[in-house]
Protein backbone atom coordinates (compact mmCIF):
# COMPACT_ATOMS: atom_id res chain seq x y z
CA UNK A 1 0.00 0.00 0.00
CA UNK A 2 0.99 3.31 -0.37
CA UNK A 3 1.44 6.21 1.77
CA UNK A 4 0.03 9.34 0.15
CA UNK A 5 0.16 12.90 0.86
CA UNK A 6 -2.95 12.40 1.63
CA UNK A 7 -3.28 9.30 4.03
CA UNK A 8 -5.55 9.68 6.63
CA UNK A 9 -4.26 7.05 9.53
CA UNK A 10 -7.22 7.32 11.63
CA UNK A 11 -9.69 6.36 8.84
CA UNK A 12 -7.25 3.61 7.53
CA UNK A 13 -7.66 2.38 10.92
CA UNK A 14 -11.29 3.11 10.72
CA UNK A 15 -11.80 0.88 7.85
CA UNK A 16 -9.66 -2.18 8.97
CA UNK A 17 -11.76 -2.39 11.79
CA UNK A 18 -15.00 -2.45 10.42
CA UNK A 19 -13.38 -5.94 8.21
CA UNK A 20 -13.44 -7.55 11.49
CA UNK A 21 -17.05 -9.23 11.63
CA UNK A 22 -16.84 -10.46 15.02
CA UNK A 23 -17.95 -7.44 17.47
CA UNK A 24 -16.24 -8.60 20.46
CA UNK A 25 -12.92 -9.22 18.30
CA UNK A 26 -13.23 -6.02 16.59
CA UNK A 27 -13.95 -4.03 20.36
CA UNK A 28 -10.95 -5.61 21.04
CA UNK A 29 -8.94 -4.43 18.30
CA UNK A 30 -10.79 -0.67 18.88
CA UNK A 31 -9.40 -0.42 22.67
CA UNK A 32 -6.33 -1.35 21.98
CA UNK A 33 -4.55 -1.67 18.25
CA UNK A 34 -7.28 1.19 17.39
CA UNK A 35 -6.42 3.80 20.02
CA UNK A 36 -2.37 2.54 20.28
CA UNK A 37 -2.09 3.46 16.96
CA UNK A 38 -3.81 6.96 17.04
CA UNK A 39 -2.67 8.23 19.69
CA UNK A 40 1.18 7.27 17.98
CA UNK A 41 -0.21 8.70 14.90
CA UNK A 42 -1.27 11.96 16.76
CA UNK A 43 1.95 12.19 18.82
CA UNK A 44 4.40 11.78 15.49
CA UNK A 45 2.17 14.44 13.75
CA UNK A 46 2.74 16.75 16.72
CA UNK A 47 6.47 16.15 16.36
CA UNK A 48 6.64 16.03 12.96
CA UNK A 49 4.93 19.86 13.20
CA UNK A 50 7.55 20.72 16.00
CA UNK A 51 10.39 19.31 13.55
CA UNK A 52 9.19 21.59 10.51
CA UNK A 53 8.55 24.53 12.81
CA UNK A 54 12.39 24.13 14.14
CA UNK A 55 13.66 23.91 10.72
CA UNK A 56 11.71 26.82 9.25
CA UNK A 57 12.80 28.80 12.18
CA UNK A 58 16.24 27.87 11.15
CA UNK A 59 15.94 28.60 7.67
CA UNK A 60 14.40 32.35 8.72
CA UNK A 61 16.99 34.73 8.14
CA UNK A 62 18.21 36.15 11.47
CA UNK A 63 18.42 39.23 9.37
CA UNK A 64 14.34 39.56 10.10
CA UNK A 65 15.28 39.87 14.00
CA UNK A 66 17.86 41.65 13.54
CA UNK A 67 17.55 44.45 10.84
CA UNK A 68 18.55 48.04 11.13
CA UNK A 69 16.84 50.56 10.02
CA UNK A 70 18.64 54.20 10.04
CA UNK A 71 16.91 57.52 9.34
CA UNK A 72 17.16 61.18 9.78
CA UNK A 73 15.78 64.00 11.28
CA UNK A 74 16.08 67.43 12.21
CA UNK A 75 15.23 68.62 16.28
CA UNK A 76 11.98 70.24 15.38
CA UNK A 77 10.44 66.72 14.05
CA UNK A 78 12.15 64.70 16.12
CA UNK A 79 9.36 62.80 18.37
CA UNK A 80 10.84 61.59 21.96
CA UNK A 81 7.40 59.77 22.58
CA UNK A 82 8.60 57.37 19.67
CA UNK A 83 9.19 53.76 20.33
CA UNK A 84 10.85 52.53 17.64
CA UNK A 85 13.76 54.96 16.14
CA UNK A 86 15.53 55.98 18.65
CA UNK A 87 18.95 58.71 18.26
CA UNK A 88 22.35 57.34 17.71
CA UNK A 89 23.98 59.82 19.90
CA UNK A 90 21.14 61.38 22.36
CA UNK A 91 23.62 64.50 22.68
CA UNK A 92 22.08 64.87 19.35
CA UNK A 93 19.01 65.82 20.82
CA UNK A 94 19.98 68.85 22.65
CA UNK A 95 21.22 72.62 21.44
CA UNK A 96 25.08 73.22 20.98
CA UNK A 97 26.38 75.62 22.63
CA UNK A 98 29.74 77.31 21.86
CA UNK A 99 30.66 80.58 24.23
CA UNK A 100 33.72 82.63 23.50
CA UNK A 101 36.02 81.57 25.74
CA UNK A 102 35.49 78.39 23.91
CA UNK A 103 36.73 79.67 20.85
CA UNK A 104 39.18 81.99 22.29
CA UNK A 105 41.40 79.26 24.17
CA UNK A 106 41.18 77.01 21.04
CA UNK A 107 42.46 79.97 18.55
CA UNK A 108 45.15 80.39 21.42
CA UNK A 109 46.02 77.37 21.21
CA UNK A 110 46.43 76.93 17.39
CA UNK A 111 43.42 74.17 17.53
CA UNK A 112 40.68 73.77 14.73
CA UNK A 113 37.59 74.14 17.31
CA UNK A 114 34.69 71.48 16.27
CA UNK A 115 31.73 73.43 16.51
CA UNK A 116 28.35 71.14 15.13
CA UNK A 117 27.47 68.25 12.62
CA UNK A 118 25.77 69.19 9.81
CA UNK A 119 24.29 67.16 7.27
CA UNK A 120 24.78 67.25 3.83
CA UNK A 121 21.64 66.81 1.50
CA UNK A 122 23.63 66.21 -1.89
CA UNK A 123 24.64 63.11 -3.85
CA UNK A 124 26.78 60.80 -3.44
CA UNK A 125 29.56 62.46 -6.05
CA UNK A 126 28.89 65.71 -4.83
CA UNK A 127 29.05 64.71 -0.94
CA UNK A 128 32.39 62.67 -2.07
CA UNK A 129 33.79 65.53 -3.81
CA UNK A 130 33.63 68.14 -1.50
CA UNK A 131 35.68 65.48 0.87
CA UNK A 132 38.14 65.17 -1.01
CA UNK A 133 38.67 69.28 -1.34
CA UNK A 134 40.93 68.48 1.70
CA UNK A 135 41.57 72.24 3.75
CA UNK A 136 39.00 74.07 1.59
CA UNK A 137 37.95 76.95 3.68
CA UNK A 138 34.64 78.71 4.07
CA UNK A 139 34.21 82.12 5.10
CA UNK A 140 31.85 83.22 7.55
CA UNK A 141 31.05 85.81 10.70
CA UNK A 142 30.58 85.12 14.30
CA UNK A 143 27.61 87.04 15.33
CA UNK A 144 27.71 88.47 19.78
CA UNK A 145 25.49 90.49 21.42
CA UNK A 146 28.16 93.40 20.74
CA UNK A 147 29.29 93.26 17.35
CA UNK A 148 30.56 90.74 14.09
CA UNK A 149 33.80 89.32 13.56
CA UNK A 150 34.88 87.44 10.61
CA UNK A 151 35.92 83.79 10.53
CA UNK A 152 36.91 81.09 8.60
CA UNK A 153 35.37 77.41 8.85
CA UNK A 154 36.29 74.22 7.19
CA UNK A 155 34.37 71.07 6.44
CA UNK A 156 35.72 67.23 7.33
CA UNK A 157 33.68 64.10 6.96
CA UNK A 158 32.03 62.70 10.15
CA UNK A 159 33.11 59.24 11.28
CA UNK A 160 31.44 58.99 14.56
CA UNK A 161 28.35 57.37 13.09
CA UNK A 162 29.99 54.97 10.80
CA UNK A 163 32.29 53.85 13.70
CA UNK A 164 29.08 52.86 15.49
CA UNK A 165 27.86 50.56 12.70
CA UNK A 166 31.59 49.44 12.97
CA UNK A 167 31.41 48.02 16.65
CA UNK A 168 27.67 47.08 15.90
CA UNK A 169 29.47 44.47 13.20
CA UNK A 170 31.82 43.39 16.91
CA UNK A 171 28.45 42.88 18.76
CA UNK A 172 26.90 40.89 15.61
CA UNK A 173 29.99 38.84 16.08
CA UNK A 174 29.80 38.49 19.73
CA UNK A 175 26.31 37.31 19.48
CA UNK A 176 26.84 34.64 16.63
CA UNK A 177 24.91 36.30 14.49
CA UNK A 178 25.95 36.57 10.89
CA UNK A 179 26.82 40.35 9.43
CA UNK A 180 24.17 42.48 7.01
CA UNK A 181 25.54 45.01 5.33
CA UNK A 182 23.60 48.19 7.16
CA UNK A 183 22.95 51.18 4.60
CA UNK A 184 24.74 53.72 5.78
CA UNK A 185 23.61 56.53 3.13
CA UNK A 186 22.50 58.96 5.68
CA UNK A 187 25.39 58.42 7.61
CA UNK A 188 28.27 58.66 5.05
CA UNK A 189 26.23 62.85 4.40
CA UNK A 190 27.47 63.89 7.63
CA UNK A 191 29.74 66.46 8.10
CA UNK A 192 31.59 68.26 11.06
CA UNK A 193 31.93 72.47 10.75
CA UNK A 194 35.36 73.70 12.60
CA UNK A 195 36.37 76.59 13.23
CA UNK A 196 40.43 77.40 11.92
CA UNK A 197 40.66 81.38 12.37
CA UNK A 198 38.37 84.26 13.83
CA UNK A 199 38.88 87.74 14.84
CA UNK A 200 39.81 87.73 18.77
CA UNK A 201 36.21 87.71 20.89
CA UNK A 202 36.29 90.29 23.51
CA UNK A 203 35.34 88.56 26.87
CA UNK A 204 32.15 88.68 28.48
CA UNK A 205 30.44 89.13 25.00
CA UNK A 206 27.83 86.18 24.27
CA UNK A 207 27.22 84.32 20.85
CA UNK A 208 23.74 84.93 19.27
CA UNK A 209 24.74 83.33 15.87
CA UNK A 210 27.49 81.81 13.25
CA UNK A 211 26.73 82.42 10.08
CA UNK A 212 28.67 80.48 7.22
CA UNK A 213 29.07 80.76 3.75
CA UNK A 214 29.02 77.54 2.56
CA UNK A 215 28.77 79.01 -1.61
CA UNK A 216 27.82 76.27 -3.94
CA UNK A 217 26.30 73.93 -1.15
CA UNK A 218 24.67 76.14 1.04
CA UNK A 219 21.31 74.45 -0.03
CA UNK A 220 22.35 71.55 0.90
CA UNK A 221 23.13 72.42 4.23
CA UNK A 222 20.94 70.67 6.86
CA UNK A 223 21.60 71.84 10.32
CA UNK A 224 20.67 70.31 13.75
CA UNK A 225 19.78 66.55 12.39
CA UNK A 226 19.79 63.75 14.40
CA UNK A 227 20.28 60.31 12.65
CA UNK A 228 17.70 57.84 14.12
CA UNK A 229 18.19 54.13 14.43
CA UNK A 230 15.65 50.88 16.26
CA UNK A 231 18.52 49.98 18.71
CA UNK A 232 17.71 51.31 22.05
CA UNK A 233 20.80 50.82 24.41
CA UNK A 234 19.57 48.83 28.09
CA UNK A 235 21.21 47.34 31.00
CA UNK A 236 19.87 44.81 32.69
CA UNK A 237 21.24 42.32 35.80
CA UNK A 238 21.23 38.92 35.81
CA UNK A 239 17.39 37.61 37.30
CA UNK A 240 18.86 35.00 39.51
CA UNK A 241 22.15 33.68 40.30
CA UNK A 242 23.81 31.99 37.25
CA UNK A 243 23.69 27.96 36.56
CA UNK A 244 26.73 26.27 36.47
CA UNK A 245 27.20 24.19 33.39
CA UNK A 246 28.17 20.68 32.80
CA UNK A 247 31.46 21.49 31.22
CA UNK A 248 32.21 23.03 35.33
CA UNK A 249 33.95 25.85 33.13
CA UNK A 250 30.32 28.04 32.03
CA UNK A 251 27.97 29.45 33.91
CA UNK A 252 24.34 30.50 32.51
CA UNK A 253 22.58 33.77 33.23
CA UNK A 254 19.21 33.85 32.66
CA UNK A 255 17.12 36.94 31.83
CA UNK A 256 13.22 36.37 32.54
CA UNK A 257 11.09 36.79 29.01
CA UNK A 258 8.66 39.20 31.95
CA UNK A 259 11.92 41.86 31.49
CA UNK A 260 12.05 41.18 28.04
CA UNK A 261 9.48 42.21 25.05
CA UNK A 262 8.34 39.55 22.85
CA UNK A 263 8.58 40.81 19.66
CA UNK A 264 12.19 42.57 19.71
CA UNK A 265 15.72 41.37 19.73
CA UNK A 266 18.63 41.09 21.80
CA UNK A 267 22.14 41.70 21.26
CA UNK A 268 24.87 41.76 23.87
CA UNK A 269 26.88 44.48 23.88
CA UNK A 270 29.76 43.31 26.11
CA UNK A 271 32.52 42.70 23.52
CA UNK A 272 35.21 41.70 25.79
CA UNK A 273 33.26 39.09 27.41
CA UNK A 274 34.25 35.65 26.54
CA UNK A 275 30.86 34.69 25.50
CA UNK A 276 30.50 30.77 24.86
CA UNK A 277 26.36 31.24 23.54
CA UNK A 278 23.70 33.09 23.81
CA UNK A 279 19.91 31.89 23.52
CA UNK A 280 16.56 32.59 23.86
CA UNK A 281 13.75 30.55 24.74
CA UNK A 282 9.91 30.94 25.18
CA UNK A 283 11.53 34.73 25.78
CA UNK A 284 13.26 33.78 28.44
CA UNK A 285 17.17 34.61 27.54
CA UNK A 286 20.25 33.09 28.18
CA UNK A 287 23.75 33.93 27.91
CA UNK A 288 26.60 31.38 28.66
CA UNK A 289 29.64 32.47 30.13
CA UNK A 290 32.74 31.91 32.32
CA UNK A 291 31.35 35.17 35.02
CA UNK A 292 30.14 32.62 38.50
CA UNK A 293 28.01 35.62 39.73
CA UNK A 294 25.68 37.86 38.61
CA UNK A 295 26.20 41.02 36.90
CA UNK A 296 25.22 43.58 34.52
CA UNK A 297 24.78 43.04 31.12
CA UNK A 298 24.60 45.83 28.36
CA UNK A 299 22.25 45.32 25.49
CA UNK A 300 20.49 46.63 22.47
CA UNK A 301 17.14 46.24 21.94
CA UNK A 302 16.29 46.04 18.36
CA UNK A 303 12.75 47.28 17.56
CA UNK A 304 10.91 45.40 14.48
CA UNK A 305 9.10 47.85 11.70
CA UNK A 306 5.58 47.41 11.76
CA UNK A 307 4.87 49.25 8.01
CA UNK A 308 3.12 51.86 9.60
CA UNK A 309 6.45 54.38 11.09
CA UNK A 310 6.12 58.00 8.96
CA UNK A 311 9.16 59.72 9.19
CA UNK A 312 10.58 63.02 8.01
CA UNK A 313 13.35 61.21 5.89
CA UNK A 314 12.83 57.86 4.27
CA UNK A 315 13.86 54.86 6.33
CA UNK A 316 16.46 52.71 4.98
CA UNK A 317 16.42 48.92 6.12
CA UNK A 318 19.16 46.15 5.24
CA UNK A 319 16.19 43.84 5.33
CA UNK A 320 15.25 41.95 2.56
CA UNK A 321 11.96 41.80 0.35
CA UNK A 322 11.83 38.83 -0.17
CA UNK A 323 12.99 36.64 3.62
CA UNK A 324 13.03 33.31 2.40
CA UNK A 325 14.51 33.55 -0.75
CA UNK A 326 16.65 35.79 1.10
CA UNK A 327 17.72 33.77 3.52
CA UNK A 328 18.58 30.57 0.85
CA UNK A 329 20.89 33.21 -0.16
CA UNK A 330 22.52 33.90 2.89
CA UNK A 331 22.62 30.50 4.33
CA UNK A 332 23.97 28.12 0.89
CA UNK A 333 26.14 31.97 -0.34
CA UNK A 334 25.04 29.83 -3.90
CA UNK A 335 27.26 31.46 -6.68
CA UNK A 336 25.46 33.96 -9.07
CA UNK A 337 26.06 32.95 -12.79
CA UNK A 338 23.70 34.76 -14.56
CA UNK A 339 21.90 38.18 -15.45
CA UNK A 340 19.24 36.86 -13.89
CA UNK A 341 20.65 35.40 -10.88
CA UNK A 342 22.19 38.57 -10.39
CA UNK A 343 18.86 41.01 -11.07
CA UNK A 344 17.15 39.06 -7.75
CA UNK A 345 19.73 39.43 -5.54
CA UNK A 346 19.56 43.07 -5.99
CA UNK A 347 15.30 43.08 -6.50
CA UNK A 348 14.97 41.12 -2.86
CA UNK A 349 15.41 44.59 -1.44
CA UNK A 350 12.91 46.73 -1.44
CA UNK A 351 14.68 49.87 -3.47
CA UNK A 352 13.06 49.46 -6.63
CA UNK A 353 11.41 53.37 -5.78
CA UNK A 354 14.74 54.67 -6.37
CA UNK A 355 17.30 51.95 -8.94
CA UNK A 356 16.36 49.09 -10.86
CA UNK A 357 19.16 46.66 -11.99
CA UNK A 358 19.32 47.18 -15.69
CA UNK A 359 22.55 44.59 -16.52
CA UNK A 360 26.57 44.12 -15.74
CA UNK A 361 29.46 44.51 -17.76
CA UNK A 362 33.59 43.49 -17.28
CA UNK A 363 36.15 46.26 -17.70
CA UNK A 364 39.84 46.61 -16.53
CA UNK A 365 39.99 49.88 -14.96
CA UNK A 366 36.91 51.65 -12.73
CA UNK A 367 35.18 54.16 -15.32
CA UNK A 368 35.47 57.76 -14.30
CA UNK A 369 31.69 58.32 -13.96
CA UNK A 370 31.94 55.22 -11.33
CA UNK A 371 34.57 56.69 -9.02
CA UNK A 372 32.96 59.24 -6.61
CA UNK A 373 29.39 57.98 -7.35
CA UNK A 374 30.55 55.04 -4.97
CA UNK A 375 31.18 53.84 -2.12
CA UNK A 376 31.54 50.45 0.07
CA UNK A 377 29.00 50.46 3.08
CA UNK A 378 31.56 47.11 4.30
CA UNK A 379 34.88 49.15 3.71
CA UNK A 380 35.69 49.17 7.64
CA UNK A 381 35.70 45.02 6.93
CA UNK A 382 39.35 44.53 7.32
CA UNK A 383 39.64 41.04 7.76
CA UNK A 384 38.56 39.37 4.54
CA UNK A 385 40.03 37.18 3.01
CA UNK A 386 40.03 38.06 -0.60
CA UNK A 387 40.04 42.11 -1.14
CA UNK A 388 39.63 42.03 -4.75
CA UNK A 389 42.47 43.75 -5.84
CA UNK A 390 43.37 41.23 -9.02
CA UNK A 391 42.45 44.23 -11.31
CA UNK A 392 39.12 42.92 -12.91
CA UNK A 393 36.22 45.36 -12.38
CA UNK A 394 32.33 44.20 -12.33
CA UNK A 395 30.55 47.36 -13.35
CA UNK A 396 26.73 46.84 -12.60
CA UNK A 397 24.04 48.63 -13.81
CA UNK A 398 21.03 50.60 -12.92
CA UNK A 399 18.22 52.87 -14.32
CA UNK A 400 16.83 55.29 -11.72
CA UNK A 401 13.05 56.21 -11.32
CA UNK A 402 13.71 59.82 -10.34
CA UNK A 403 16.44 61.21 -11.63
CA UNK A 404 16.31 64.31 -9.29
CA UNK A 405 16.52 61.27 -6.15
CA UNK A 406 19.38 62.49 -4.10
CA UNK A 407 19.88 59.03 -2.63
CA UNK A 408 20.15 57.42 -5.84
CA UNK A 409 24.09 56.82 -5.78
CA UNK A 410 23.59 55.78 -1.97
CA UNK A 411 20.70 52.98 -2.51
CA UNK A 412 23.31 51.82 -5.24
CA UNK A 413 26.31 51.64 -3.72
CA UNK A 414 24.40 49.78 -0.93
CA UNK A 415 23.58 47.57 -3.63
CA UNK A 416 26.37 46.78 -4.99
CA UNK A 417 28.04 46.41 -1.99
CA UNK A 418 25.89 43.05 -1.67
CA UNK A 419 26.93 41.79 -4.96
CA UNK A 420 30.38 42.52 -3.42
CA UNK A 421 30.14 40.00 -1.05
CA UNK A 422 29.04 37.90 -3.55
CA UNK A 423 31.95 37.99 -6.17
CA UNK A 424 35.11 39.06 -3.71
CA UNK A 425 37.37 38.23 -6.46
CA UNK A 426 36.47 41.39 -8.77
CA UNK A 427 35.84 45.17 -7.35
CA UNK A 428 32.47 45.61 -7.99
CA UNK A 429 31.00 49.56 -8.81
CA UNK A 430 27.54 50.43 -9.78
CA UNK A 431 26.53 52.67 -12.94
CA UNK A 432 23.79 54.81 -13.73
CA UNK A 433 23.08 54.77 -17.11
Amino acid sequence: MAYGQDFDMKEYIRKRMLEITNLKDRELFKETTGNILSAIYDYNQQAYKRLEQNILAECNPEQNSYAIYISITDQQHYDETDHFLYPMRPEDTKKTVITCEDINSALSEEQDLKLYTVYMKGTATQVRRLFHQEGRIFNGIIKTTKREYRASFLLKQNTDYVQMIQELYAVFGVNFQPWFTVNTAYLSKLADVYLCASEKIKDGEQIEKIQIDFEEYTNQVKYDMIPLWNLWPLTEKTSTYPNPCVDKMNYEHLFFAQRLKPDCGYLVRDTETEITNIRRIHGDLYITCPIEKPCEWHLYEVHQATGKEIYQYPMLSNQYKESFSGSITEMFRRSIKTKAEMGRLIEAFDYEKYVTFSGFRLCSEIPTVCKDANYNMDSFLTDELRTGDGGRILVVQFTVKDPSEYLNEDIMSFLVTQVQRIFPDYHCVGEII
